[in-house]
């Protein structure tokens, strides 16, 4: 790592003698907020450079300024001032920003200031994180990658005891909805466990992006299917002046971009990249070598000032193998005893046409969305078939069609209104072994094929009230499906929901939130069949429900400071029950490939509760910084309806981040995290001891019965980041170091259980049992410092 720090201060110190004064552009458009309409003669400052300018009638401005960081403030008569925080600004390309003003019913003396970062709707006044592209490039332990920033939010857990789930507010990972520009995605990550959510790496290209929206709660009424979060991501349009591109060198991938425009109304950005963690992983041992690669885009074609056409791509494609070449350990020897090799394909595509009016607008959202998984393991990894244990080969397409109109009246009156249709098709070709609790084999071979239709609409209305001090919410959703006679009737999935904001003082605000949400079963759940073509779960599934409320307490200032206190309470009923293993959906640990793969029903309950604390600093005199603290409960029933701790009750968990930049575009900061350990259930080594169950599992299997009775030990980790920028003529080059776990603190994951090996390698069995075999537990720990020393070149 210092030889890594020695060569970023030697190119420091040599670069400046190629470089003479620069500027970069900074330009854009003012609109109105409602239905586009330029505001000419608009102000727009830079308070950090002492300039500013006017848009002419157009609503276009321009400015010139050095390379680096800055916020910018814009106003105009007759509506809310706006700022824009952490705007950056380089030599490669032109900074471009289209700014939308709410008009303000309030006199001019008395209209404050709103921070872009912090601005809320009536329908969301809470649980909604605004993130803007400097912080998802430079957050110290992200790398580049939106999933690993997510995991810095307020009650987001930072770690799981097993694999990657995103988990909120303590619910489970398949809760989780994702949207790029509107498009509904399957995921954010690749190496998505089917039936759930996350993965080691991301698989949008944060580059791309100008912002990011999380809700954690207060979900929009035109966004279905969340329990848990809706993460909606923005990419920005492409450049139109001129053809540019960037390379990337990260953590684990490099990449290339391309923007540019296409002819005088349109433009398109987009982006490849492709992995080189294989080979690292391969010459270090690892007992899995993942391969990835990804291409997005987008292309915007203005029609004209009222009328315009997003089209967006997205696509991913992951390869995991097994080391087998690697010198044998035990721990290498039970990793890739268990784990399968296997394959996934995953796109979305769309298109999104916005029309606006004169007093708002409408919306049409035309996509797909395809994931495809397969999966394979053979006994001993011999590759022969009469040592086949799982052949999963599974796709779970969506055709999605979205109409949406939204109105703003006087005195802060708003209405929206949309009806949602989708078709979907899933296939589940699995053959698998399954093992029960009394020891009994289950072998699984079926080729089931499920097709459905769902539909769904929502209205809305909100307005201000008592000079726009308090702001109402009331939204209603229908949501059906022709998956059985249940599903398909609307009135049992009518979700209502309602929110509250009042400006109780200067930039002093409390929020509240309550409403129920409802969401499809899992796909795997839904196709899973005897063999003999009758879905299995067909009559038993339902949608899972949730009651939820959230009230807050909140200030916000017009220079980018924040606190914010917000506590909730959730509770699930017809949620899934896993048959085979006697357990929640709410607390089953995925396998490395899919989760949730057998009989079912919503026997199930759960509950979370909890406590979020947030101050955040934009930027301010050269300084950002972040502290939040969660606490969070979470448990599901049992087999016997006791309410038992989920795998993902971490309770606390927090982060303190700070940075500072300085003169010469150089960048410090580092990130401190802490969380409580996950619960796990030990292991049943009578029966995982069984011969016929090791030859078959190679894995210890837990004992339900003890649910999450252990609880590993809490967790912390410092990162470290450090950025230096060089503004050339026409181009940029970024380089940075990021350390993750920069102490080398211990990060233990769930313990072995393995057999006891020969020197060949082969499991010992018991001398008094030739039954079973010897075994024992090996303590997991990935307590490594993983250093990044990554580049960015825009030209």
């Amino acid at each position: 790592m210092r030889c890594i720090f020695r060569l970023l201060c030697a190119l420091a110190m040599a670069l400046p003698a190629l470089l003479s004064g620069q500027t970069a552009v900074l330009e854009g458009y003012v609109y109105d907020y409602t239905n586009k309409e330029p505001l000419g003669w608009a102000t727009v400052r830079v308070p950090e450079s002492e300039t500013g300018t006017t848009t002419d009638s157009t609503g276009y401005f321009r400015l010139e300024l050095a390379p680096g960081l800055y916020n910018v403030e814009v106003s105009f008569t007759g509506y809310q001032p706006l700022v824009l925080h952490e705007v950056g600004l380089t030599t490669a390309r032109p900074t471009r920003l289209e700014i939308y003003l709410h008009p303000a019913a309030l006199e001019l003396g008395t209209v404050e200031v709103r921070a872009e970062a912090f601005a809320r709707s009536a329908e969301s006044p809470l649980s909604l994180q605004r993130v803007n592209l400097h912080e998802l490039e430079r957050m110290p332990g992200a790398v580049l990658d939106l999933s690993r920033f997510v995991k810095t939010l307020p009650g987001v857990s930072p770690r799981t005891s097993f694999g990657y789930s995103m988990i909120v507010r303590g619910g489970a990972g398949i809760e989780n909805r994702f949207f790029l520009d509107g498009i509904e995605i399957p995921a954010i990550t690749h190496f998505t466990v089917q039936g759930t959510s996350g993965g080691p790496n991301g698989l949008l290209n944060v580059r791309m992006l100008r912002g990011v929206d999380f809700y954690s709660g207060a979900f929009p009424a035109a966004r279905p299917d969340a329990l848990s979060s809706v993460t909606e991501a923005w990419q920005r349009e492409g450049r139109r002046d001129r053809w540019g591109g960037n390379f990337t060198l990260g953590a684990t991938d490099f990449g290339f971009m391309g923007e540019g425009p296409l002819g005088e109304k349109a433009s398109l950005i987009v982006s490849a990249r492709e992995s080189f963690a294989q080979h690292m992983f391969k010459a270090i041992g690892l007992p899995v070598l993942p391969f990835y690669s990804d291409v997005q885009l987008k292309s915007v074609i203005h029609f004209d000032d009222k009328n315009e056409l997003t089209l967006v791509g997205l696509g991913g494609y992951d390869k995991y193998t097994l080391n087998l070449e690697a010198e044998a350990s035990d721990a290498l020897l039970y990793n890739i005893g268990y784990i399968p090799e296997g394959k996934q394909l995953l796109y979305a595509t769309g298109a999104v046409y916005k029309h606006y009016l004169d007093n708002g607008y409408y919306t049409a959202v035309l996509s797909r969305n395809h994931f495809g998984n397969t999966a394979q393991k053979y006994r001993d990894n011999s590759y022969r078939p009469e040592d086949l244990l799982l052949d999963f080969r599974s796709v779970e397409a969506e055709d999605h069609f979205r109409l949406e109109h939204k109105i703003f009246g006087n005195d802060g009156r708003e209405w929206n209104y949309g009806i949602h249709l989708e078709r979907d098709l899933v296939t589940n070709d699995n053959y698998s072994i399954h093992t029960r609790a009394d020891a009994a084999i289950d072998t699984f071979d079926f080729d089931a094929r499920l097709r459905l239709w769902r539909y769904g609409a929502f209205g809305s209305f909100s307005r201000k009230l008592l000079d726009e001090r308090v702001s109402v919410f009331v939204g209603l959703r229908l949501d059906a499906s022709s998956y059985n006679d249940r599903m398909a009737d609307p009135l049992r999935q009518l979700s209502p929901r309602l929110s509250a904001s009042w400006h109780v003082r200067d930039g002093w605000f409390v929020h509240a939130s309550a409403g129920r949400y409802f969401q499809m079963p899992p796909y795997l759940l839904m196709s899973f069949s005897d063999g003999e073509g009758t879905l299995v779960n067909r009559e038993r599934l339902d949608y899972l429900r949730s009651h939820q409320a959230v009230v807050g307490i909140e200030h916000l200032t017009a220079n980018g400071y924040a606190v914010r206190i917000e506590a909730f309470a959730k509770n699930y009923d017809r949620y899934p029950f896993l048959l085979l293993d006697s357990i929640s959906y709410g607390n089953a640990n995925a396998s490395y490939a899919l989760l949730g793969n057998q009989p079912a029903d919503m026997r199930s309950k759960g509950r979370a509760r909890g406590i979020e604390f947030q101050i955040r600093q934009k930027l301010r005199k050269r300084w950002w910084w972040m502290l939040s603290y969660s606490y969070v409960r979470s448990r599901f029933t049992d087999k016997e309806g006791r309410y038992r701790a989920s795998a993902w009750d971490n309770r606390h968990f927090g982060h303190v981040a700070v940075a500072k930049t300085f003169r010469g575009n150089w960048q410090v900061g580092v990130h401190y995290v802490f969380t409580g350990g996950n619960p796990w259930t030990p292991y049943d080594i009578a029966l995982s001891s069984r011969r016929n169950v090791w030859d078959v599992t190679r894995r210890g299997l837990p004992d339900y019965d003890r649910l999450n009775e252990e609880r590993l030990p809490p967790i912390h980790q410092l990162d470290i980041r450090v950025d230096k920028q060089w503004n050339f003529r026409r181009w940029t080059l970024t380089l940075f170091l990021d350390v993750q776990n920069a102490t080398a603190a211990p990060i233990p994951l769930l313990p072995y259980l393995t057999v006891v090996r020969d020197e060949q390698g082969n499991p010992l069995p018991e001398p008094d049992d030739p039954s079973r075999y010897q075994t024992r537990i090996i303590e997991s720990d990935t307590g490594r410092r993983l250093p990044t020393l990554g580049l960015i070149a825009d030209f």
